[in-house]
């Protein structure tokens, strides 16, 4: 397989040119547009008759499918090309919120929830296809700016979903916004399809090479296994997701029972993150481009044991506050510099394949540590998810700093 022009020509915008501009402003309102739906996604499933076991069900089925085709996904690109899978992949999704919008039983949400999983299954294709067409010295800029843009998505599509159902119920305004979802969907699709251009050629097979369960498995991997930095550069993800995990679904509940936060005074925390967030992706990225890679994990994973334990010692909203943003301030270091990690150490022709692995190994910490998160709470105490999730942040920076070496920065993303 060999790497084609795909990247495009003439200028570019902080690190964007050709595909990776296209995927910038067709995933911005491809896969934006589900934050319309999702925030009240719950709501919903329990109008349809569900219970709560239900939702959880539904997100875990989900979840699997998303975090098991990575690697499989990410090995098919390497294969066949990037853009036949981002385009079908996409096109698939699209048909999710279509099913949604006719269900009148909980049952029937079944299929659009396997259809959904295609919208992330597909992911290594697309970073593989994003990876290729931004600018070698300004990778961590150009993958900071596309999450900035994500994020303006994730900050207005609620706020609209809200208005949205206030004026039209709760069953009326979510069937209109899941009829929005797919149409915007299906024509980012279309977008994908006339404007993307394939950047890898697939390789001829030898004639008469069957297949073969145990060689394909060992190709899929085969970037992790040959590549140390790539190994310990999942590890260390694997081990700050584990950190981030048990702490995703809990932390507003130790915000309002233990700190004495009330439900507003959250509300306007995570308003808050998110809107700095914004402001603060694309400096960010900058800054790791600046650094190295290595300083910039250890600078991500080192710092926030503190902020953790600063969070267990808060006594206001004022200091919640402080502490939950400088906290994902430094959280957005540790994603730009993975994925400009991969580039810079994996062939061209094997991207596809790293980054499924680094979305599937760290993506099953993150399926399994809410568990682990609630059964740490429950046994021994409230404040010891938060210490053992500060003890997993710290053995990811200690992983680094003892077993990761700056990789050369023009070394990887080549045929």
């Amino acid at each position: 397989m060999g790497s084609g022009s795909g990247s495009g020509g003439g200028g570019s915008l902080l690190g964007l040119r050709g595909n990776a501009l296209v995927m910038t402003f067709t995933e911005t309102f491809g896969q934006g547009i589900l934050f319309l739906t999702s925030t009240f996604w719950a709501l919903y499933v329990l109008e349809l008759g569900a219970s709560l076991a239900v939702v959880g069900m539904l997100s875990l089925i989900q979840g699997l499918i998303r975090v098991l085709l990575q690697a499989p996904v990410g090995y098919a690109s390497d294969m066949i090309g990037h853009k036949k899978l981002i385009v079908w992949g996409g096109l698939i999704a699209s048909f999710a919120p279509i099913t949604y919008f006719f269900a009148d039983d909980w049952v029937y949400l079944i299929p659009g929830v396997i259809l959904e999983g295609f919208t992330n299954t597909v992911l290594p294709a697309r970073q593989a296809m994003f990876a290729s067409a931004v600018e070698p010295d300004r990778r961590a800029t150009a993958f900071a700016t596309f999450h900035t843009l994500f994020a303006l998505a994730s900050t207005v599509m609620p706020v609209l979903s809200g208005l949205l159902l206030d004026r039209m119920g709760l069953l009326g305004g979510m069937r209109f916004a899941f009829l929005v979802s797919g149409s915007v969907m299906l024509l980012t699709s279309v977008g994908r399809a006339l404007f993307l251009k394939e950047d890898l050629v697939p390789e001829d097979r030898p004639q008469g090479e069957g297949f073969s369960f145990g060689r394909v498995v060992r190709e899929m991997f085969e970037p992790v296994t040959r590549l140390r930095a790539l190994r310990v550069a999942i590890f260390g993800s694997f081990l700050f997701s584990l950190a981030v995990g048990i702490l995703t679904r809990y932390s507003v509940v130790y915000a309002v029972d233990m700190i004495g936060l009330s439900k507003v005074e959250w509300g306007l925390v995570a308003g808050g993150i998110g809107f700095v967030g914004i402001l603060t992706r694309i400096p960010v990225g900058r800054m790791v481009d600046r650094l190295s890679r290595r300083t910039s994990l250890l600078v991500s994973y080192a710092v926030r044991p503190l902020f953790i334990l600063a969070f267990t010692f808060s006594t206001s909203f004022l200091m919640v506050l402080v502490v939950q943003t400088l906290d994902n301030i430094f959280g957005y270091v540790q994603q730009p510099t993975l994925e400009a990690l991969v580039i810079d150490v994996t062939p061209a022709r094997e991207i596809g394949r790293a980054y499924g692995a680094m979305n599937m190994i760290p993506g099953i910490a993150l399926t399994v540590a809410p568990l682990l998160g609630a059964v740490i709470w429950e046994s021994i105490g409230a404040a010891w998810a938060f210490y053992a999730s500060a003890l997993f942040s710290l053995t990811a920076a200690l992983t680094i700093w003892t077993f990761l070496g700056e990789p050369k920065r023009d070394q990887g993303g080549l045929p």
